[in-house]
């Protein structure tokens, strides 16, 4: 059973892999339908004061987490901000990256095959009681939504993500569990009886 488990992480990587090109890639580019550029006439405003001040990289939020409940001040002044807006939630790198990075594709690629090696792995561990393609394929999807609405719908009720945004990553997520499941359903079966 190992050695199915491996091949099916191997062979739904490249197919999850092979997914996320399509989508996000020049096939689709849902890229450009689910984020908007800052507007160019806005552009610097948000930028310059980014870069002169040496701000590092990190996870960033408007207003910033709630402070202290025991300091009254700061807890009324972050509950106005909040009232009031903008919110966001920003995830920022102070360098610059090549958008085809030979090292960006390699973590992506292995980030599929460890998600794809840990859903063979969870259904070698059920499958003596789907014993048709069928059920095993629709386990895996269930898998696969389950991870899709959790992660995204949660993003949309806690860190400001539209739902048009939210929709188009469970869409992604749901392709790419879908092109695991063809080919772990395929691989990861039953022992024959006498076997």
């Amino acid at each position: 059973m190992a050695g199915r488990i491996l091949a099916a992480a191997v062979l739904s990587a490249a197919l999850m892999f092979s997914w996320g090109f399509v989508y996000w890639g020049p096939v689709l580019n849902m890229t450009v339908r689910l984020m908007k550029p800052l507007p160019a006439d806005r552009e610097m405003d948000i930028l310059a004061p980014m870069r002169a001040g040496d701000m590092p990289s990190g996870m960033y939020a408007y207003p910033g987490p709630a402070p202290s409940s025991r300091d009254e001040a700061a807890q009324r002044e972050w509950e106005r901000k909040i009232n009031e807006g903008p919110l966001f939630h920003m995830a920022y790198s102070r360098q610059g990256v090549s958008p085809m990075a030979p090292e960006k594709f390699i973590k992506g690629l292995l980030h599929s095959f460890v998600i794809a090696l840990l859903s063979a792995g969870l259904l070698a561990m059920v499958v003596h009681t789907l014993p048709s393609y069928p059920s095993r394929l629709g386990f895996l999807m269930l898998v696969s939504l389950i991870a899709a609405i959790w992660t995204n719908v949660g993003a949309a009720i806690w860190w400001f993500h539209t739902p048009t945004y939210a929709a188009g990553q469970i869409l992604y997520e749901l392709g790419a569990g879908l092109a695991m499941a063809v080919a772990t359903a395929a691989l990861v079966k039953p022992r024959a009886a006498g076997k």
